[in-house]
């Protein structure tokens, strides 16, 4: 959003690609409208999000390597599949979005990437990836003045960009464990239909992982 507010005046020669994994919570899908509204050349592009669960199982911080679907094939078949949850996010949100950019021929691609952030690639502001020169607008700004600046921008912030995980690209995420108490929580108090279709996956994840852990706990008591 704040990519967008920086650009808002060359937005007629700007094709914003925006990705839906058909997992976002309402709140998300208001902002986007708005985003959408502020753009001239606007693409959805769609990704099966419960066909590659579906191939590969839950994402997860933790990978028991038994009910991965390689993993299965040795050790036999498991209730669920279990993948990385890089994998995850690159096939369903990451690789989509590059392939339509270079499908457009793109030359340039704007990214709100910032140096602070845990989660990120190790491109830099004007680096050239196969061909193509990544501008990161935002770089050097902290999440705080990026939540500053888009207030002065909107005049009041969505609710939702308290939450750390705010993005909410994906209701029923398993992963990033680390980062989404607030989000569980949030959706428990305002989605409990979510909620319910959350907590029976996360349950079938945490199965998967719990002889793998005991073992590694076992093991570090001796």
């Amino acid at each position: 959003m704040a990519c967008l507010y920086l650009y808002r005046h060359e937005l007629d020669d700007i094709t914003v690609l925006f990705l839906n994994t058909g997992k976002y919570y309402p709140e998300h899908l208001a902002t986007v409208e708005k985003a959408r509204a502020m753009c001239p050349n606007w693409i959805e592009i769609k990704s099966d999000r419960d066909e590659q669960w579906a191939a590969y199982g839950f994402p997860s911080d933790v990978v028991p390597v038994n009910w991965t679907v390689f993993g299965q094939k040795f050790t036999g078949l498991k209730t669920v599949r279990v993948q990385s949850y890089l994998q995850c996010c690159f096939e369903n949100i990451m690789y989509p979005v590059i392939e339509k950019a270079k499908q457009l021929g793109a030359t340039e691609i704007i990214r709100g990437q910032r140096l602070d952030e845990g989660h990120k690639s190790p491109s830099k502001d004007g680096d050239i990836v196969d061909g193509v020169t990544l501008v990161h607008p935002v770089e050097t700004w902290t999440r705080d003045e990026v939540l500053a600046y888009l207030k002065e921008q909107m005049g009041e912030l969505p609710e939702h960009y308290v939450l750390e995980h705010s993005s909410m690209d994906c209701y029923d995420c398993t992963a990033y464990a680390a980062h989404s108490v607030d989000r569980v929580q949030w959706m428990k108090d305002r989605h409990p239909e979510l909620y319910m279709d959350f907590r029976t996956k996360l349950a079938a994840l945490s199965h998967a992982m719990r002889g793998p852990i005991e073992s590694y706990n076992r093991l570090a008591g001796i």
